[in-house]
């Protein structure tokens, strides 16, 4: 997957926010559906995971970024604007209901989407890291891509033993 660097870190965090929300609830959508119990828990440890990610972001990256004439229509604008010219595929939809039932159907098959998602995910955070010029933000994307590295060794090792 290629990144286009064109973002401030204003961008970048908010992109990553979508991120963690993309993530939290597509690992929520497996979990509630995966038939492996084993599994499961794996996606139910993700979803927790993302939401502590998405935690990291707003409490470490956010106050850094956020102008402070930003508001929440000025934000919620921004997203929306994000949305449509970077709108982030790395995980799948988890409204897709029939397509997310499917993949959790199969053990080994929702591990491979989640593997594949996380290697993505890994890649983002280097591209979002890369993208800002703040020390302290590169600091925390960096941390945010090391443990999405950690969820992806998680799902490898789950793999393994099915």
């Amino acid at each position: 997957m290629e990144f286009k660097k064109a973002y401030g870190s204003y961008e970048a965090m908010m992109l990553g926010e979508q991120l963690e929300n993309a993530a939290r609830d597509f690992y929520n959508r497996v979990a509630n559906s995966c038939a492996d119990y084993k599994v499961r828990g794996v996606f139910k440890e993700l979803a927790e995971a993302a939401v502590e990610q998405q935690r990291v972001i707003m409490d470490e990256i956010e106050p850094l970024y956020t102008p402070e004439w930003y508001n929440e229509d000025d934000q919620r604008m921004m997203a929306e604007y994000l949305q449509t010219v970077e709108h982030q595929t790395i995980f799948p939809d988890p409204g897709d209901a029939p397509a997310c039932d499917m993949v959790a159907a199969d053990p080994v098959q929702a591990l491979e989407v989640g593997i594949k998602a996380q290697k993505q995910a890994v890649d983002y955070y280097a591209f979002l890291r890369d993208a800002t010029r703040d020390e302290k933000g590169q600091d925390v994307f960096d941390r945010l891509r090391k443990e999405a590295g950690k969820q992806l060794d998680k799902l490898e090792e789950m793999k393994e033993k099915l």
